[in-house]
């Protein structure tokens, strides 16, 4: 019986009156071509998916503040388990993550644990209060990020919350600056997780005791100021970690040690091959990092611009950049390589598309000219029974 693969699009809508939801598609492995199935969870906001314990079942966010309508509940996280013959995928356990707009999300390696960071927002309330002699003050609140840990049951479906570590924001001459905790990566050994703060410029560094569940920050280091780092990814073999920024177009380089989880930044490289234009950069920045499986060739997408950028890597996962080309589209908020790592594919959010790429021997790209409607997709996961 042959092989069935589906890809999932998950629609980025976070203001109110556009459509969000999952698409999904059967995916011929032979010629990368998408066949349209179907439509459904109409009412999700895809923040991010992840893929589950098990082929057929994968995780989603809900990237919202208020759950089901209900003001301040926070947002969620789904399970959903895929029909093998359909393709069509089923709830089997939906959690509130307790904090708005969880915004990416992560498996441990043991497969017992889901860990979910969240963005928030720059909102605050006024709160009345009267002290204890008796005179009112009003007292400012913000949200807090923050990182959630889930329980993941055998049937992969989600449990209690194990442990959550919560990063409040700062005074900064004389206002009030929020963390925002955009993502959330697992290097390739399973024993450090990598999480990037846009809000206050910073990336924390995990260790989880896998019998409980706990959550120990176990480093900190401070990126350039507004710089706002956005996504990280892991070299495949070497101690090497890539971040990016959305409010600068530079990849940076981190040596890592899984021991201490220390971060040590070495060098960054320039995602532009106009340097002159990325020195004078206004606009939203990169959005989406992948590495080959070969750990030859990395990826980035660059937002505003609408480009592509390849960087080869040398045997040390030193980077450097070999092409530019368009994305196809606009807004190439996520990118996805495809199974066998022959197509890289782009969802140009803002054109309602996904564009396919023929990757060559040399790692350069190659527009297909196809390009398969979406709607406003954000983020694609391939699935397989």
């Amino acid at each position: 019986m042959s092989e069935n693969i589906y890809a999932l699009s998950g629609s980025f809508a976070m203001k109110p009156g556009l459509q969000k939801g999952l698409t999904i598609y059967r995916y011929d492995l032979e010629n990368g071509g998408f066949q349209y199935i179907g439509r459904c969870l109409e009412d999700i906001n895809m923040g991010q998916q992840c893929p589950g314990p098990f082929d057929n079942v994968h995780y989603i966010t809900n990237e919202c503040r208020d759950r089901d309508g209900m003001e301040g509940k926070g947002g969620e996280v789904l399970a959903v388990r895929i029909d093998p013959d359909s393709g069509m995928p089923h709830v089997i356990s939906r959690r509130s993550t307790l904090v708005p707009q969880p915004s990416y999300l992560c498996l441990d390696r043991t497969n017992n644990y889901l860990l979910v960071v969240h963005h928030v927002s720059d909102g605050y309330a006024t709160r009345l209060e009267r002290s204890e002699d008796g005179n009112y003050r009003s007292e400012v609140v913000y949200d807090a990020a923050a990182v959630v840990c889930f329980h993941v049951m055998k049937d992969g479906s989600l449990g209690d919350i194990s442990d959550v570590w919560i990063c409040r924001g700062e005074e900064r001459c004389g206002r009030h600056v929020n963390a925002h905790l955009h993502s959330i990566t697992m290097d390739p050994t399973g024993e450090l997780f990598v999480v990037c703060d846009k809000g206050l410029d910073r990336l924390y560094s995990f260790k989880l005791d896998e019998r409980d569940g706990k959550l120990r920050l176990v480093n900190e280091v401070k990126a350039e100021e507004k710089s706002a780092p956005r996504y990280s990814c892991f070299h495949p073999t070497q101690p090497v970690l890539y971040q990016n920024s959305e409010q600068q177009v530079y990849l940076n380089l981190y040596h890592y040690d899984t021991a201490d989880g220390k971060l040590e930044r070495i060098s960054r490289v320039c995602l532009l091959e106009d340097e002159e234009a990325a020195g004078h950069w206004c606009g939203e920045g990169p959005a989406d990092l992948a590495v080959s499986p070969d750990g030859r060739y990395l990826y980035a997408s660059v937002r505003t611009a609408n480009l592509l950028a390849v960087l080869e890597l040398d045997s040390k996962g030193n980077p450097c950049l070999i092409q530019n080309i368009s994305c196809g589209g606009k807004n190439p908020r996520g990118i996805s390589l495809s199974p066998d790592s022959r197509f890289l594919f782009v969802s140009n959010r803002d054109s309602d598309e996904i564009t396919r790429f023929t990757i060559g021997r040399d790692g350069r790209l190659t527009d297909s000219g196809e390009r398969t409607k979406a709607c406003l997709p954000g983020n694609l996961l391939f699935t397989r029974r």
